[in-house]
């Protein structure tokens, strides 16, 4: 025997990265088994097994079975390896776009925390934003607990549909519950997305100029942000649309406490060609 061409199994344990017991369990199950056993019991490894060792590393760190990747080996051709391969190239293509749109998530929720960082929560101002959609939940009797079952379908339904992207929970307050003084009263909650959804039902919040206030503390005392934002809008004598768009900014993801929860209060102002 060349010792050149083979490696006892701590040699080769060492070689490869992985502990000698590794190496007993697969050759144990019929996996991976030395080359060669000498007559009083010691393994062999050649060197030529190390590309094969490789495979059976990389498919396991793609989660495959190793009874499946025993069968494999066993009945192994050119196109029984090409099929395998295919089946985890297409998952690793999953799992590339399923880190992408984690660290989108990721950086989206930077983006907000720094956000509400910079901005000062006691000043009325107008903001530009985008197009943006949502999903709908209606509440019929209005109970917070409802509002709550009605979120986590919403939540539900939303990953059910295989988007990644990040989301706000957010919920529609009426101009005429406004007027009344009515500001916890709601009949809904809303999913609120930036990118359109690729399939299920959505509506669009349409971009534009928006009248925007911050409330800080508990949604019970919104009111005294929307005399605020009333306020501004009568000084400034805007038009605006019939609907108010409440979204959380900093929720208890961010704060601990309730009284530290800010609401972003928003309505959009009509140009001449929405009149």
């Amino acid at each position: 025997m060349d010792r050149h061409e083979y490696m006892t199994t701590g040699e080769f344990a060492s070689a490869m990265g992985v502990s000698k017991d590794t190496l007993f369990h697969y050759d144990d199950i019929g996996l991976f088994c030395p080359e060669k056993v000498s007559e009083n019991g010691y393994r062999y490894y050649s060197i030529y097994q190390i590309e094969t060792f490789d495979t059976i590393r990389m498919l396991r760190d793609l989660g495959m079975p190793l009874k499946e990747i025993r069968d494999m080996l066993e009945h192994r051709s050119p196109e029984r390896v090409m099929h395998v391969f295919a089946e985890r190239e297409q998952q690793i293509d999953r799992e590339i776009e399923k880190l992408r749109a984690m660290k989108q998530w990721l950086s989206r929720r930077r983006e907000k925390i720094a956000d509400a960082e910079k901005t000062d929560f006691s000043e009325v101002t107008i903001q530009e934003f985008p197009e943006r959609y949502y999903l709908y939940g209606h509440v019929a009797d209005g109970l917070e607990k409802s509002i709550y079952r009605k979120t986590r379908e919403l939540i539900a339904e939303f990953k059910r549909s295989g988007m990644r992207s990040d989301y706000d929970v957010a919920y529609i307050q009426y101009d005429e519950n406004v007027q009344k003084g009515k500001f916890t009263e709601y009949d809904n909650t809303i999913l609120l997305v930036d990118e359109r959804p690729a399939t299920g039902q959505y509506e669009i919040l349409p971009g534009g100029r928006y009248i925007t206030a911050y409330h800080v503390g508990h949604w019970m005392n919104i009111g005294q942000t929307y005399e605020r934002l009333l306020q501004y809008k009568e000084r400034h004598h805007l038009k605006t649309e019939s609907f108010y768009i409440e979204r959380y900014v900093v929720d208890n993801f961010i704060a601990k406490e309730i009284e530290d929860y800010v609401t972003e209060v928003a309505v959009r102002i009509l140009d001449a060609s929405d009149r």
